[in-house]
């Protein structure tokens, strides 16, 4: 997912959700609260690189904040922060009054910025470049830390600064002096014909983004004090939900002997032993669950004793819904500010604000995409239930199967038909094995090379990380460096929030004197540490997807060829399309070809037996029609879920909060839409929504049908792919892979989505009987 990450003031998760905000944030991420902020407040930017450029090459700070530079270490670099130094001075004494100044001596720059504003682009969009950029960079240290490094100090510091860089935020979209700039720019022919294509869709995306901020409410009116009222609000709110659930995740504990864990594997006891005393449960024989995923995933999986799996799952799904985090006020208090957002600025649902900005454009447009896929995945669906609980009559277990059962029975049945359990498959997927693979086909395909920096190296450039455990990596091409990301793949639930996703620490632009800021990313996920000093972390397949996943997105801001960061890399892609480069590097996980090149046993080497990858290949289509419906079957990726873009849409669109008793809660609501997306029977205690972070807590409110959306997309493309391989084998691989990369992945925003694929694939139109048949579910649909 795209992190809400740094902003373009959009990931996600991938994120960026708010009007000026870039989008992705990434799956998560699917969800960094305070990196939205960012975008919700500010307009941030983009970046990719042409030209290798050390940090000492790139353009300084601009006079009027140099000083400010020097003295502040949140802005104190260029392409690295320096993370170890400024993990100390996040505390609240510490940190606060260094960005109140900074934002107040920002605020004051703005002011003088304004009256110089002029109808070009250099008197417009170039005259804030320097400014906004600066806003990003710092304040995405803390956004960044608040999903890595979460702590109270952090916390803290976050919320007693939100209100400011609201404000900050508001400040620059609600201008009138740039916005009548931009419009008198956009109305004088010859300067609007010396634009070149991707500057006036920035200049049209400011416009249109300005507007969604507020900037057509007059000074002072009540519209205008409600409205920014109603921002501010909104950010609050969304920090809080995600520390709710963070806080409701880390304070379940579940604490068994191991006689109640029958069916666990010898390895995994290890993990819930070693998990109970990193949470101080120092007595013997203690083995503790817990709700983090690379916890609660296999233990649903695999635990046979069916009262203990009711038991935390009941826990699960209603996290964050009691109590002091409780998530269900919040939730309300949100749903009617969007609406009341939504209507003061003219439209009739924040479902249709929403969808105003991305390639659907409308709620119908979307809903016709789930409905279709809803018709294609609900026969089959029907029929593996019916087979699942075939399976589990045969085995002895009760039926019906209820909501605890699903994912337990899923895998038993799994391994029943391929013969191989997680844990065997995950000896084969050693994380250094697993990256060269991935690094393999970024070469083979793209044309790139990634390498890890060693320790040298690192301290030679001046890079420092937040933990121990994060690698850094840089890209080069023909021996020119590109770019360069940060990895930190293990989970640490005691600071760092679930999911996966990807978000920016510098994104590409070029100054006036042709100077080219190198991007760089971060790449998060959450897969389980290595068992022993002595071992690699060893991953689950739908750990590799993961990766591969949000690699994806980090190639996007990696290798455009965007000089203008408001549009460079994922910055400036519509929402629903962003996802599109992620998803299609899940595919490579898929093919045997490249799980030859990913996998290897980590202790001999030895490749796969060709059962084993038969069955990798054949789980694609395991329960795809239940995986589609919700994701609630096993364990992939969040993106295979209908009833969960339905619900997205339903709220958003159809849902008005209760205002007395008798009135219909979200539940109801939820529950009811689920009479038909989930086939098996669904506890009345179900309170998901209170930790459904996307939504809530991230950047894809009425956007969650994106994953779907873009699915299809990065389906087909990969079936462009497939169409090469047949035709003319790796060279035909490899000439779809340049135009791939000349298109989906160079324009970033600065090309419509429709432009860009009907440059890739040749059509306008995107064929979605590719992801059916990668599904499994195209012979059924038809």
């Amino acid at each position: 997912m795209l992190r809400q990450g740094i902003a373009r003031i959009s990931t996600r998760q991938v994120r960026r959700l708010t009007p000026s905000v870039n989008r992705i944030a990434l799956h998560a991420a699917k969800h960094t609260p305070a990196r939205g902020i960012i975008f919700q407040a500010v307009r941030a930017f983009g970046s990719t690189a042409p030209k290798q450029l050390l940090p000492k090459q790139l353009a300084m700070p601009s006079r009027a904040f140099a000083t400010q530079v020097s003295e502040n270490p949140f802005l104190n670099w260029q392409l690295f922060p320096d993370f170890q130094n400024l993990l100390t001075q996040c505390k609240p004494a510490t940190a606060i009054p260094i960005f109140e100044k900074f934002l107040d001596n920002a605020e004051q720059q703005f002011k003088q910025l304004e009256a110089n504003f002029k109808p070009t682009w250099e008197g417009s969009i170039g005259l804030v470049q320097k400014l906004e950029d600066d806003i990003s960079r710092a304040y995405g240290i803390l956004a960044h830390f608040n999903g890595v490094k979460n702590s109270d100090d952090i916390r803290q510091t976050l919320e007693t600064l939100q209100p400011k860089i609201v404000k900050l935020g508001l400040q620059l979209n609600q201008s009138l002096p740039k916005y009548n700039a931009l419009v008198e720019l956009r109305e004088t022919a010859s300067s609007w014909n010396a634009l070149d294509a991707t500057q006036k869709r920035i200049v049209e995306q400011t416009l249109r983004d300005m507007k969604h901020a507020g900037v057509g409410f007059a000074p002072g009116s009540p519209e205008k004090i409600r409205f920014n009222e109603i921002r501010e609000r909104l950010s609050k709110l969304s920090l809080t939900f995600g520390n709710n659930v963070l806080d409701a995740t880390k304070a379940y504990k579940e604490v068994v002997d191991k006689s109640h864990l029958p069916g666990l594997s010898d390895k995994f006891l290890e993990t819930l032993s070693k998990n109970a005393k990193r949470l101080g449960i120092e007595h013997d024989g203690a083995y503790c669950i817990t709700l983090d995923f690379p916890i609660y995933g296999p233990f649903m999986q695999n635990c046979s004793n069916r009262a203990l799996r009711e038991k935390v799952y009941l826990s699960n799904i209603v996290k964050a819904s009691k109590g002091n985090v409780n998530n269900e006020p919040i939730i309300n208090e949100i749903l009617a500010l969007r609406q009341e957002e939504s209507e003061l600025l003219g439209y009739k649902t924040y479902a249709d604000l929403s969808l105003s900005v991305k390639m659907a454009q409308s709620v119908p447009a979307a809903e016709e995409l789930l409905d279709r896929l809803f018709d294609a995945s609900v026969n089959p669906a029907k029929v593996e239930l019916s087979k699942l609980t075939d399976y589990a009559a045969e085995i002895g277990h009760p039926t019906p199967l209820a909501a605890w059962d699903i994912s337990y029975i899923s895998e038993q049945y799994r391994k029943h038909l391929f013969k191989y359990d997680e844990e065997t498959i995950a000896q084969y997927f050693s994380l250094p094995k697993v990256l060269d693979g991935l690094f393999t086909v970024a070469s083979d395909v793209l044309g790139v090379d990634v390498e890890e920096m060693d320790a040298a190296e690192q301290r030679a450039m001046g890079i420092t990380t937040w933990h121990k455990d994060v690698k850094v990596f840089k890209v080069t091409e023909h021996g020119e460096v590109r770019a360069y990301f940060y990895g930190d793949f293990y989970s640490r639930p005691e600071e760092k929030r679930s999911g996966a996703w990807m978000d920016t620490v510098t994104t590409r632009s070029k100054d006036k004197s042709g100077s080219v800021r190198i991007p760089v990313a971060y790449l998060i996920c959450n897969q389980p540490a290595p068992a022993s000093p002595d071992e690699p972390s060893l991953m689950k397949f739908r750990d590799v997807e993961t990766l591969f996943h949000e690699f994806g997105h980090c190639l996007q801001h990696m290798l455009t060829t965007v000089d203008y960061p408001q549009a460079s890399g994922i910055n400036g892609v519509e929402w629903d399309f962003v996802e599109v480069a992620s998803q299609f590097m899940e595919n490579f996980c898929n093919e045997p070809e490249w799980l030859n090149k990913h996998a290897g046993h980590y202790k001999t080497g030895e490749p796969m037996e060709q059962g084993m990858v038969d069955a990798l290949i054949k789980n694609r289509e395991f329960l795809s029609g239940l995986a589609t419906l919700r994701q609630c079957t096993d364990s992939r990726l969040p993106r295979l879920q209908i009833h969960f873009s339905k619900t997205d849409l339903l709220l958003h669109a159809h849902f008005n909060p209760p205002k007395s008793a008798g009135d219909k809660s979200v539940f109801d609501v939820e529950a009811e839409l689920a009479k038909k997306t989930v086939l098996y029977p669904r506890v009345p205690e179900d309170r998901f929504l209170c930790s459904f972070s996307h939504i809530f807590g991230g950047g894809y409110a009425a956007g969650y049908y994106s994953y779907k959306w873009s699915e299809t997309y990065s389906a087909d493309a990969y079936a462009a792919f497939e169409e090469a391989m047949s035709k003319d084998g790796q060279k035909g691989v490899q000439k779809e892979g340049k135009l791939y990369r000349d298109t989906v992945l160079a324009l970033g925003g600065g090309t419509p989505p429709q432009d860009v694929w009907k440059m890739f694939r040749g059509r306008p139109e995107v064929n979605i009987d590719a992801l059916l048949r990668h599904s499994g579910l195209l012979s059924t649909s038809k």
